[in-house]
């Protein structure tokens, strides 16, 4: 075939929906149409074909089960993006809605806070108490849910001004903890209109409330959901050396697609950072239990209500992202198991309950997400090593084959994807935020598979430190076999006494082999943790303070960032020597921080250690964790976050 043909399909898969962004915008309508456009009939072409003339027809029985489940699983997973697609031709942004209705939104409205807490430490509970009763409302009650019933949370709630309440042995996990909690908040003599629900380790924003609860104002909004935000990286960008290139793992879900499925009435509940209308949870019977995920679910049930949840993509609260890789896991199989478990409830995609048809797809995406695309994943990785050591291949095909099947369909995703999310979604890096997950949320498929219900609710643990170097020998083992079985067995193919010379995949195989073992050892590296000694995450600034000396003279500087324990300063007096004290002011003057110097550098800089007392401390935490300081990154810098891949390869 001609090289003009033979790239043509990927070309025009390129330019047309690179001409649309251009001419009309990333967020036009029309050009997110025509992008979803063409990505679908490039994915279709690819999976036609894949159906009918890839297909290996003369292997063995057990040759041909594999090529066939591998296209299955494939297909599934194409399924997936086909419905991804369509959610995104549209996006809906309710700011204007709340900026309109924000100097209407009464403050004498009675509101709670619900802080989930189950085994989170002093400074994770400290720091969310302190933000929540913080928030800007004049009728707000803040509770501490506590299953741990630990005497010194209740300690802590009533210093900080805060209910307590707690239980013991309690059932179904978070949503019997929040339905306990409004039992008693209900009982009291000021039951609240709304509960704004946190988890223990996410801070909410000084003005959460007056944004959302503009968005209350049509009858029927039963929940108000805001996107969660993190002040500090999560593993996969620190093992990657990414973390002030690369947006967080979550970021595409809550920037990009939850919008999207906002604007097809299709946005949920996702746990934290949400505000609820008591009404609609009282008329529902509280927060769903029936799956260990209680949070989609929920938004179902109270839909059977006549109660929609609408999503307000603004930063309003900030919380703390797995600080580990085996954490980072256990929080995704179990949002796998919690989606799963939904397809044994009423409110499935083919339930009994009422639920509308935009939903049921929504549903059903989520069920074909977690089931296909990470087990494709793994099958893509295990593909070439199970050609090279048993002849047995997924597809028949050439090099040229795949440029011109395969190539539109991967141009055409990746420029719709990647334009809309920011290039949030590029190959390689992508993949191995899949990739890390894939073997657990493989195994809580086939669990899942055998056993639904029945399993233990693992909670996520924050706020370690890790001093040192952390490998993880079970996630990483699977990769390495995989890596070594690829090599070996590629080596051994191209030798001249081996039977697949000659092979008509053969070339693809080659191609497809290369490309895995880049990925491969990317993922390899994401599963060795490097030390993260620091316990409070830092926060880039560049406000001007003043310094206060002893002797009263006041010194004007620049901080350059900023934490619970400390600041880092430009400009700093050469007076303040190694281990002087003095009090560094915010807000001309009505933020005092007394401090000791800990570190001293060229051109004034200055490293200081704050001396808080508990008053002072939590003061620190409601303005750095109240909406002026943010620690993450909103579009990714492709040349440094691959940079910092092959450092972390090579390096």
């Amino acid at each position: 075939m001609p090289e003009a043909a033979l790239f043509g399909p990927a070309l025009i898969a390129a330019g047309l929906p690179l001409l649309g962004f251009a001419l009309l915008g990333r967020d036009h309508p029309i050009a997110r149409s025509l992008g979803a456009l063409v990505a679908t009939i490039a994915l279709l072409r690819y999976l036609t074909w894949r159906w009918t003339e890839s297909l290996p027809e003369d292997q063995a029985l057990a040759g041909q089960i594999w090529a066939v489940g591998f296209l299955v699983i494939e297909s599934l997973g194409g399924a997936s993006s086909l419905f991804g697609f369509m959610f995104l031709t549209r996006s809906r942004d309710r700011r204007a809605e709340a900026d309109a209705g924000e100097h209407t939104a009464s403050p004498d409205t009675p509101v709670d806070i619900f802080i989930c807490t189950y085994n989170e430490g002093y400074p994770i509970l400290e720091r969310t108490i302190a933000a929540a009763v913080a928030v800007a409302h004049r009728d707000l009650r803040v509770w501490v849910l506590d299953d741990g019933a630990r005497d010194w949370v209740r300690a802590l709630a009533a210093e900080m001004g805060a209910r307590y309440v707690c239980r013991v042995k309690g059932t179904h996990a978070k949503a019997g903890n929040v339905n306990n909690g409004l039992a008693h908040a209900l009982a009291s003599d000021r039951p609240p209109e709304f509960v704004l629900l946190l988890d223990a380790d996410f801070t909410a924003h000084a003005n959460i409330l007056a944004r959302t609860l503009p968005l209350f104002r049509e009858a029927d909004v039963g929940i108000v959901q805001t996107p969660q935000h993190f002040f500090n990286p999560d593993p996969i960008q620190s093992n990657l050396l990414s973390t002030r290139s690369w947006p967080d793992e979550q970021r595409y879900f809550f920037n990009v697609l939850l919008p999207a499925k906002d604007a097809w009435g299709a946005a949920f509940c996702c746990g934290t950072s949400a505000v609820f209308r008591v009404e609609a949870l009282r008329q529902a019977g509280g927060m769903a239990v029936e799956t260990v995920t209680e949070d989609m679910l929920t938004t179902f049930k109270l839909a059977e209500h006549g109660w929609r949840t609408v999503f307000l993509n603004e930063r309003l609260s900030l919380g703390l992202a797995p600080e580990g890789l085996g954490e980072f896991v256990t929080q995704r199989a179990r949002w796998c198991l919690g989606a799963l478990q939904q397809v044994y409830t009423r409110w499935s995609f083919a339930g009994v309950g009422y639920v509308s048809p935009i939903n049921r797809l929504s549903c059903l995406d989520g069920v074909l997400y977690w089931t296909a695309t990470f087990i494709s994943r793994l099958l893509a990785l295990a593909a070439p090593a199970v050609f090279w050591w048993t002849g047995a291949s997924c597809m028949t095909a050439t090099n040229d084959d795949l440029v011109f099947w395969f190539l539109p369909n991967f141009v055409a995703c990746l420029i719709f994807m990647g334009t809309l999310s920011r290039r949030m979604i590029v190959p390689l890096l992508t993949d191995v935020t899949q990739l890390v997950c894939a073997v657990p949320i493989a195994r809580t498929v086939g669990l899942w598979l055998v056993r639904p219900f029945g399993h233990p609710f693992k909670v996520t643990d924050k706020g370690a430190t890790r001093n040192g170097i952390v490998v993880h020998w079970s996630m990483l083992a699977p990769f390495a076999l995989i890596a070594v079985a690829t090599i070996l067995g590629m080596a051994f193919a191209m030798s001249p006494w081996s039977s697949l010379r000659g092979e008509q995949s053969l070339g693809v195989n080659v191609t497809w082999s290369f490309y895995n073992l880049v990925v491969l050892a990317l993922g390899i590296a994401a599963c060795v943790e490097l030390p993260r000694p620091r316990a409070e995450e830092r926060f880039p600034t560049n406000e001007v303070a003043v310094i206060l000396s002893a002797d009263g003279a006041r010194h004007p500087c620049r901080l350059s960032d900023i934490s619970l324990v400390g600041a880092a300063l430009r400009d700093a007096p050469e007076a303040l020597v190694l281990g002087a004290r003095a009090t560094l002011l915010l807000d001309d003057g009505s933020t005092a921080l007394p401090f000791e110097v800990a570190r001293r550098g060229q051109g004034g800089a200055l490293g200081l250690r704050f001396q808080l007392e508990a008053t002072r401390r939590r003061a620190l935490i409601a303005r750095l964790h109240g909406g002026r300081y943010a620690n993450e990154v909103e579009e990714a810098d492709l040349r440094a976050s691959f940079g910092g891949a092959l450092r972390r390869l090579f390096g």
